[in-house]
């Protein structure tokens, strides 16, 4: 198995900040920038859900409070298509009630980060959810190959025994 690269070296990632706040969006995406992140730019939870089906970017930070679609609505929009293990959501917001934190969580948001945030655990929490979705990329895409090839070995040695394929129901079969 091999070990996911470390995040100073690794191809950029982009994340999509959802905010309704112009001024939070800019103030994170300065931040991400100077991290080597890219980043897209969503004002609302529809604007969001658009631009994860053109170009899913590779982790989202969510704002939980915004008008119309709310951030949690846009959460479980979200979990419709994709699974968190594909694409991590952080919530970021200013609601610090425990019920928010387990409804977040039980709706499918990777990580709860409450406002103001500190920048340097942000990044840290980013870099920890991208490392571990790309750890579990790895493992699949090993699994499947090792799928593959013993399936590969299985024909080989059946047709090596002079059958097509393996028994069923007692007998093997040509």
């Amino acid at each position: 198995m091999t070990a996911p690269l470390p995040t100073s070296i690794r191809a950029q990632k982009q994340v999509l900040i959802v905010d309704d706040v112009e001024d939070n969006r800019i103030l994170l995406d300065r931040a991400l920038r100077s991290g080597n992140y890219g980043t897209l730019h969503a004002d609302s939870g529809r604007a969001a859900l658009s631009i994860i089906s053109a170009r899913c970017p590779d982790i989202v930070l969510l704002d939980w409070m915004m008008p119309g679609f709310s951030g949690l609505e846009t959460l479980r929009a979200i979990r419709e298509l994709h699974p968190k293990t594909r694409l991590p959501v952080i919530m970021c917001t200013a609601v610090d009630e425990e019920m928010s934190v387990v409804t977040a969580m039980s709706e499918g948001a990777n990580d709860y980060m409450l406002k103001p945030i500190s920048l340097a655990i942000l990044r840290a929490r980013m870099s920890s959810h991208l490392d571990q979705r790309d750890a579990l990329a790895s493992v699949t895409t090993e699994k499947q190959q090792a799928e593959r090839r013993l399936g590969e070995q299985a024909r080989q040695m059946f047709t090596a025994m002079g059958r097509d394929r393996p028994a069923v129901g007692g007998r093997y079969t040509r």
